[in-house]
């Protein structure tokens, strides 16, 4: 279309038609453009910028009034009727005059000099907003504006000599009269507009005679200002503009304003009224600012340069300017800002405005005012960032503006520096909590603040851009870090810190202990709030964390007050989750950590364990280095210490005695000890036991207990109640110490016993019952060690033993003549001594047992006196303990007397015994066996005479009374039995029994583990193999239980297999439990027959017995392949029959094979072979022409031999066909074809019926068959069969074989139809397995005649109704409510939408009743369009609309009939089944034989024209049911879910010609990922990662283009596919409504090798693709290349073409992006 056009204009051009001017209306043309001049006062700043551009210095407006009224002062409330302008710059030259004239070409001067603001050339037209005739004056010329209608003229003359001077002047005369501007907005006006003026330094407005408002601008020398590009950027992003130098002018701004008085003036106005030299009250005011301008040096690229020439109408400037207006501190202090005159020029605290000459809607988004070059839209109130080339212009110079406002702040941070440190200096730490006021300081912290919060961005309006890119600048363009007002003055930002809010606790924590980090003082914050939070917002401000509290602990210690704010920080934070509670983070804080206490010392806290309690420790008391200091613990709850601090822990008074033991005061000074020990007291009896035991085990260490002969070790200590001797130490306290803790220490209540046995014993002066006596007395005050050690010191004598006799000497204290000691003899008894656990009682009963008695001769014992009760707790014995009686009533034990006397004595007292009595754990043989005279334990004899067969023991008979208190049981256990019946196998028979008859009484003492083992066991006597005489001993064998049986009397077979006992019916049922049977099972069966099947056989008889044990076998399968070494020895033993048919005859003619007589029998052969070599009997053909060895054709034995590995038959034979010619479908296949159809329902129902077990062996059903099936008929068919086991060969012709791969059968054209080798080759398309009469049975259902088949029985009529009734479509819905699902409770459509979506589904179902369509819509919950016409394509059998016969049968008529292909592929989801219409009509010729009556043949005269007429042919139904299929058609593509494609070459004769095959070429396909959400495949042998970086360009190209084109179809993209190959013929396929694209093919064609042919290769490739898939397309109907193909393919192409045209021309003016797009895995 394009090119077409530009065709038409090129012939248009160049011929010679009329040429004429383009009128232009002027008035209106200025109007349209003032109309965008919306702003306020947008004349007076026209007028004022062209002044300043002229050089001026002064402006003067003047308002003439209709009425003055007053000469004495000004009536600002009249109406003004005339306006002048003057300034007093150069006067117009020339060349302005000239362009005066001209509309948009700029003002005076302003191509010679770049450095002018104006840019469009319509600033003067401005005029023409309030007047009609301007006039204009300048120098000696002058000019005057006047309409003629719709035009504008000018007319220029001279200006008389005595007019002129040195104004230039613009007289408007008012269109109507108006008031003046209001004078304070006016006022505001003229101020803020002389903010950046270059050369305008006064500004007068009159009205009238009447001056009523004047303002004075004044200026100083520039200051230089440091750039250095080392510490700030100096270059834009793209190095359009570079800073090349700064300097700072100070401003004085003076205004003088009229001010009418009025009442309430008079009482708000907080300024004094003064007067001008005109008498008239004035409003005065002085502003001071800082004007920073920052020299720019331009560079742009030559077409950067043509671009903004033809934006602007001039050319960039080599060099130019941007100016910010600043306001510091200092100056806004000075400044008189209460004033409203300059309100708008001093932003501070609210947002600049952007001036281009003079302000603009525009605000900088920081405190100051900014002006540049920017250019601006065409109405001057904007930045312009619409124009690429403008926006690019206004976008640099911004980021310029961001880097001046960095500079400005950098020199305000360095002046605030400087001057804070020669006033208040750098000191390393600063106390945060001084109160003293610093009004220095203070003043720098205000400064400092306020330029923050200047510099602080806010949001810029109409245009955020502004806002933006400054802000990125400001922060980004500098080298050196941001810089901030401090608590250490002014630092870099990345080392400053901010504390919380004030309010918060952890402020005045943090303030209390953080000396040396600079952190934001609370003055910046609040004067400078926004600031500081951008700060840290941006990652440039950080709070005050644990890295920075840990950097100042590591740079100083901390005094007591500034340790406990640290600490409670550290808890707040660990409280609050702030800081983690893990080892390393606490680790680290406690060793930074260091307490500086009033001494000078330095504890660190990671020193610290404890925390002091008061209550347990007195703080006065001295403390261990590792306690936390109690004025510093004091401050704190005690579960916080433990808590946060890891692990310390309360100072336990345990720990403090440990600390305090190591004292020497504690063992030198009484006074301290006793004063430790007062504090030991308090707690001692609030502690635990444990900690009691430790604080004792300390103290007995030291000498700290005061007594009378000074301080003592605890144990050498006595209590104040011991006096048996004058010389013991004896405790001495001034105050009362707990007697508790003292006898914890170990201080004595009694004397040592040691003591007592060296000061009394040592001369023999007390016997050892006075001693007993004694301590016995003193028994309460004997601790257990002192009683453990009187157990085991031998003190006692025994009764009856004899004391030894000793000499000894000794003095008798009197002395010889020579002075030494007289000496005499005497004799001493020396006594051996007992323990008391050595020693019985001095009881008779025991002395009777011959035990060893205590000698107590010298008092009486009692058993109830307190020392006895005393000798029983030393461990004197009473009662024989069970050991020592039982041994006395053993064999051990000599004397008889002394036997009974212990077993009467053991059972007398068996009460005091039968707690630590335990029989089964008895080893003393003491019971006395019937014999009288073997001893037994109580676990291995048994009061039941039975059991001695078994060689177990038998309790005497006089103890069988009291065998419960003995333990003795009446059998065996039966474990015990176990082991003394294998102990007693014998080969003995007769005492065999006897031993099996007593087991068998038993039986129920016996436990499952040893009945497992007795199954293990041989211990069955039996005789030798096949004698049933078991009394010959020389042939006793012993066999486990399971390998003999019981005989039943009975001759069988098995008897000379297995082996047979009897032991009576007691034995028999032990033996029975033990595992004998009756008769071998399944298993063993199996075991016998593998291991010699031979004999087995030979035993058997052979024959049917044999098979008889095969199918128990078999029958019993499932259970037998659980034994693997069964299963693997029935693989591989030949124990199977096999049976093997030979003809008689040795004859090999193929015609005798073919047709045998009926009478031939075959000579058949039974043999044992392993399964490998049998095989399944499933080809009957190849079984009479091979005769191998099959198996019995039994399903029970058969499924027996392939569990074992037989295969079957017809998996060893392979038929290949071969043909000498094929002809195709022929008018004998059309026959076969028909009467297969016809008869495979009839068929499939009655082998079915016949056999239901058959069901799993049926591969396909009559519908599958009709629609696959295909019969060609081929000349000279023969078949050649190989056996590979056998490797033989056969090769014979045949009448009839199938092809199951492409389900074809080819019938032979040599003789007559065979309906047998064609009833075997459909058996073998129908049946997994073909059976030996298949064939027969298929046959007689061909050939027969359906009446012949009904008088036979067969349900014919039934069979073939119920295929139409399941094939036959309903007309008529069912709207019952049982047959409607019940519809959904919230309807998701409104009616309207329900209305629209069924007019959708009827566009593509147009048949379809719309009720029906309605009720599908409801049901869904989405995309309902989409989903009904789904549901109505997979179901066909919708209801369908009612029409007439003669509609329908027009309709039929009219409609184009489809020529079906010969063979339907699987390949393709057609609509339109290729057998369908065949079906129908053989059905309705079958309906109307068996429904209706033959009636005579009627003579109809056909009086229509021959030809029929055109209307009727083709109708508006004919051509909208042709586009309804093709709708149908485009719906029923779908994506492919498979991950590979795979289709093997096909060649399919199309039947409209004899000589053209349609060939379909194979495909084998992986998915490879997608490309623009299309699937994309690549050729299994392809590396998809190749392709993707060799064509990753043009794969995203051609995606783009096959994703339009399924626009214009209204396909989902999803349907479509995307793939390569490396070679083929494929250009596109279809497979089963996937539509797939070969992307080799667009490389090839379409894809431009330069970017000069990628539109013409675009336009190329769409055409061609379209026309791709519409042959695509027309596969969803046909599968061939045939006529029917090409009329639907054209189809496609004409109703799609004008969308497809449409959306060409759409994409040829705006061509999609050529990215490529990577894989999506």
């Amino acid at each position: 279309m394009a090119n077409r056009l530009e065709q038409v204009r090129s012939n248009m051009m160049g011929s010679d038609s009329l040429e004429e001017k383009v009128e232009v209306n002027q008035r209106h043309l200025i109007d349209k453009i003032l109309a965008r001049y919306s702003a306020e006062y947008v004349l007076y700043r026209e007028l004022m910028q062209n002044a300043d551009d002229a050089s001026s210095t002064s402006v003067k407006i003047q308002f003439h009034s209709e009425s003055p009224g007053d000469p004495a002062k000004p009536n600002l409330s009249g109406k003004c009727n005339k306006i002048t302008f003057r300034n007093n710059g150069i006067p117009f030259r020339p060349e302005d005059w000239a362009r005066l004239k001209r509309i948009a070409e700029g003002n005076p001067g302003k191509f010679e000099h770049e450095q002018k603001i104006g840019a469009f050339g319509v600033g003067f037209y401005s005029l023409f907003s309030v007047c009609e005739n301007p006039f204009v004056a300048s120098g000696s010329q002058c000019m005057a504006f006047y309409f003629k209608g719709d035009q504008l003229f000018a007319r220029r003359g001279d200006v008389p000599e005595k007019d002129r001077d040195e104004w230039t002047s613009f007289l408007m005369e008012l269109r109507e009269p108006m008031e003046m501007p209001a004078l304070d907005d006016f006022s505001k006006f003229l101020s803020t507009s002389m903010g950046f003026t270059a050369n305008l330094r006064e500004v007068i407005v009159s009205l009238d005679s009447h001056m009523i408002f004047k303002i004075n601008k004044e200026t100083r020398q520039p200051r230089a200002m440091t750039v250095d590009s080392k510490r700030v950027q100096t270059i834009s992003p793209n190095g359009m503009f570079t800073i090349t130098g700064a300097n700072m002018r100070e401003i004085q701004l003076s205004a003088e304003k009229y001010t009418p008085p009025s009442f309430m003036s008079s009482f708000l106005s907080k300024r004094p009224v003064e007067t001008n030299g005109a008498g008239l009250p004035v409003e005065k005011a002085n502003i001071f600012l800082r004007v920073v301008t920052g020299s720019l040096a331009v560079r742009v690229s030559p077409a950067f340069e043509r671009e903004m020439e033809r934006a602007t109408k001039k050319k960039p400037p080599k060099t130019t300017t941007f100016q910010i207006v600043y306001t510091g501190r200092q100056e806004l202090d000075a400044s008189e800002n209460n004033s409203d005159i300059f309100k708008d020029l001093v932003p501070f605290p609210n947002q600049g405005r952007v001036f281009i000459g003079f302000p603009t809607h525009q605000t900088t988004g920081c405190c100051s005012h900014m002006a540049a070059r920017f250019i601006p839209t065409v109405e001057r109130e904007n930045i312009d960032f619409a124009d690429r080339y403008i926006s690019v212009w206004n976008t640099e110079l911004l980021s310029i503006g961001g880097l001046l406002c960095r500079i400005i702040y950098n020199y305000e941070m360095d002046q605030v520096d400087r001057l804070y440190g020669e006033l208040i200096g750098r000191p390393e730490f600063v106390d945060k909590t001084d109160g003293s006021i610093n009004e220095a300081k203070i003043m720098f912290e205000k400064q400092a603040a306020h330029a923050l919060f200047s510099f602080t961005f806010k949001p810029s309006t109409p245009s955020n851009i502004v806002q933006q890119v400054q802000q990125e600048h400001f922060f980004s363009g500098n080298e050196y870090p941001f810089l901030i007002m401090t608590s250490h003055g002014i630092r870099p930002v990345n080392g400053a810190r901010t504390l919380p809010d004030p309010t918060d606790p952890q402020y005045a924590l943090l303030s209390e202990f953080i000396k040396s980090v600079p952190t934001i003082t609370p003055l910046v914050q609040d004067n400078a709030k926004d600031g500081v939070d951008k700060l840290r917002r941006v990652g440039l401000l950080k709070m005050l964390d644990f890295q920075d509290v840990i950097k100042e602990l590591d740079i100083r210690t901390l005094r007591p007050t500034e340790m406990v704010a640290c600490m409670k920080w550290w808890i707040e934070n660990m409280r609050s989750g702030t800081i983690a509670n893990v080892p390393d983070i606490r680790r680290r804080f406690l060793d930074a950590a260091l307490l500086q206490q009033d001494d000078e010392n330095t504890i660190p806290l990671s020193s610290i364990k404890y925390w002091i309690n008061p209550k347990i420790t007195p703080p006065k008391m001295p403390m261990p280095g590792t306690a936390l200091p109690f004025d510093i613990s004091r401050s704190f709850n005690p579960r916080d210490l433990g808590a946060y601090f890891g692990s310390w822990v309360e100072l336990s008074l345990a720990d403090w005695v440990r600390f305090i033991a190591e004292r020497k005061e504690l063992e030198t000074d009484a006074s301290f000890a006793e004063l430790a020990l007062r504090v030991i007291t308090h707690g001692y009896s609030h502690v635990s036991s444990k900690a009691q035991a430790d604080i004792a085990k300390v103290l007995k260490a030291k000498r700290c207990i005061p007594t009378k002969f000074g301080l003592r070790f605890p144990h050498e200590a006595y209590f104040e109640t011991v006096k048996l001797f004058d010389d013991l130490p004896i405790i001495h306290f001034e105050k009362p110490i707990s007697e508790h803790l003292l006898s914890s220490l170990g201080v004595r209540k009694h004397v040592e016993l040691q003591l007592v046995f060296d000061r009394l014993l040592s001369d023999g002066s007390w016997s050892h019952v006075d001693l007993v006596k004694y301590l016995t007395s003193i028994q309460a005050t004997l601790s257990q060690t002192e009683v453990n050690r009187l157990k085991e010191t031998p003190i006692f004598t025994k009764e009856g033993e004899e004391p030894k006799l000793k000499e000894l000497q000794r003095k008798t204290g009197a002395t010889d003549s020579g002075g030494n000691a007289v000496m005499e003899k005497y004799t001493k008894r020396i006594f051996r001594r007992y323990k008391a656990c050595d020693l019985y009682a001095p009881l008779d009963v025991l002395r009777k047992l011959h035990l060893p008695i205590i000698d107590w001769t010298q008092a009486r014992w009692r058993s109830d006196a307190p020392e006895a009760k005393f000798m029983e707790r030393l461990g004197l014995v009473t009662t024989p303990s069970v050991t020592t009686i039982l041994t006395l009533a053993s064999a051990e034990t000599p004397d008889k007397d002394v036997q009974n006397r212990a077993l009467h004595y053991f059972l007398e007292n068996h009460k005091r015994y039968e707690d630590v009595y335990l029989a089964e754990s008895t080893n003393i043989a003491f019971l006395p066996c019937s014999d009288g005279k073997t001893y037994a334990t109580p676990r291995s004899c048994f009061t039941n005479p039975e059991a001695q067969i078994l060689g177990f023991q038998v309790l005497h008979q006089d103890l069988s009374i009291v065998r419960d208190k003995l333990g003795v049981r009446e059998n065996p256990d039966g474990r015990q039995l176990l082991e003394g019946f294998i102990q007693s196998i014998t080969t003995d028979q007769a005492k065999a029994q006897r031993i099996f008859e007593y087991m068998a009484d038993r039986m129920g003492d016996i436990g499952s583990m040893q009945w497992s083992r007795l199954r293990e066991t041989k211990f069955v006597p039996v005789a030798g193999l096949g004698s049933e005489n078991m009394a010959g001993a020389d042939s006793i064998s012993l066999v486990e239980p399971g390998q003999c049986y019981f005989n039943s009397g009975e001759s069988t077979f098995h008897k000379e297999l297995f082996l047979y006992v009897d032991f009576g019916q007691r034995a028999n049922s032990f033996l029975r439990s033990c595992g004998v049977k009756d008769e071998p099972n399944t298993t063993e069966l199996a075991f016998m027959i593998v291991r010699d099947p031979q004999r087995f056989r030979d035993l058997s008889g052979g024959g049917e017995r044999y098979l008889n044990v095969l199918r128990q076998i078999a029958g019993q399968y499932r259970q037998l392949r659980t034994n693997r070494k069964l299963l693997e020895a029935m693989k591989t033993t030949p124990f199977l029959i096999g049976i093997q048919r030979s003809p008689v005859s040795s004859e090999s003619n193929v015609e005798q094979t073919l047709h045998e007589e009926e009478g031939q029998e075959d000579f058949v052969q039974y043999r044992l072979a392993r399964a490998q070599d049998i095989f399944i009997a499933d080809d009957t053909m190849a079984q009479q022409i091979f005769s191998p060895l099959c198996a019995p054709m039994e399903p029970l034995l058969e499924d027996f031999y392939v569990h074992l590995g037989s295969n079957r038959l017809s998996q060893q034979i392979t038929e290949t066909y071969r043909y000498r010619e094929l002809m195709g479908v022929t008018d004998r296949t059309k026959a076969v074809t028909d009467l297969v159809f016809e008869r495979v329902p009839i068929i499939i129902y009655q082998m079915m019926s016949d056999n239901p077990q058959r069901q799993k062996e049926l591969c396909h059903d009559e519908r599958y068959v009709k629609r696959n099936l295909k019969i060609v008929q081929a000349r000279e068919l023969k078949i050649h069969r190989k056996f590979k086991y056998a490797h033989k060969e056969n090769v014979q012709p045949t009448l009839a074989c199938a092809d199951r791969k492409s389900y074809t059968i080819y019938i032979s054209s040599m003789g007559e139809i065979d309906y047998y080798d064609i009833a075997n080759a459909l058996c073998g398309l129908l049946f997994t397995r073909v059976r030996f009469n298949d064939a027969i049975v298929v046959e007689r259902y061909l050939t027969a005649n359906l009446n012949s088949l009904r008088r036979k029985g067969v349900p014919v009529d039934r069979i073939l109704n119920i295929r139409k009734t399941a094939d036959k479509q309903p007309t008529i819905v069912d709207m019952s409510p049982s047959a409607v699902d019940p519809l959904p409770s919230a309807p998701t459509l409104t009616p309207a939408q329900l209305d629209e979506c069924t007019k959708k589904v009827l566009q593509v179902f147009s048949d379809c009743q719309e009720g029906y369509v309605r009720q599908l819509l409801s049901r869904e919950r989405e995309n309902h369009v989409e989903r009904v016409i789904e549901t109505l394509l997979q179901n066909k059998d919708y209801p369908r609309n009612q029409v007439t016969k003669e509609e329908d049968a027009k309709r039929t008529a009219t409609m184009p009939t489809p020529v079906q292909p010969v063979r339907p592929t699987s390949m393709f989801d057609r609509f339109f089944n290729p057998w369908k219409g065949m079906q129908q009509q053989q059905q309705q010729q079958q309906q109307q034989e068996d429904t209706q009556p033959t009636e005579p043949p009627v003579k109809v005269i056909d009086k229509k024209p021959k030809l029929p007429s055109s209307d009727t042919t083709i109708t508006p139904n004919y051509t909208s049911n042709i586009k309804q299929n093709l709708r149908r058609a485009i719906h029923s593509c779908k994506p492919f879910s498979g991950q590979d494609v795979f289709s093997p070459p096909q060649i399919n004769k199309v039947r409209e010609s004899n000589n053209y095959c349609d060939a379909r070429p194979q495909h084998d396909l992986v998915s490879a990922g997608k490309i623009k959400e299309l699937e994309f495949y690549v050729h299994r042998t392809v590396d998809p990662v190749d392709v993707h970086q060799q064509y990753g360009a043009a794969m995203g190209r051609f995606a783009n283009i096959i994703k339009s084109l399924a626009a214009v179809f209204e396909l989902k993209a999803t349907t479509l596919h995307i793939f390569y190959d490396t070679q083929g013929q494929t250009i596109a396929f279809n497979m089963n409504g996937s539509l797939f694209m070969n992307l080799r093919y667009y490389l090839a064609l379409h894809e431009p090798d330069t970017p000069a042919k990628a539109f013409a290769k675009q336009k190329e490739a769409l055409i061609y693709w379209f026309m791709t898939i519409c042959h695509e397309l027309a596969h969803n109907f046909v599968a061939d290349h045939s006529s029917e193909h090409e009329f639907y393919m054209s189809s496609f192409a004409e109703v799609y073409l004008e969308p497809f045209m449409d959306s060409l021309s759409i994409m040829m003016n705006h061509p999609p992006s050529a990215a490529a797009t990577p894989f999506k895995n």
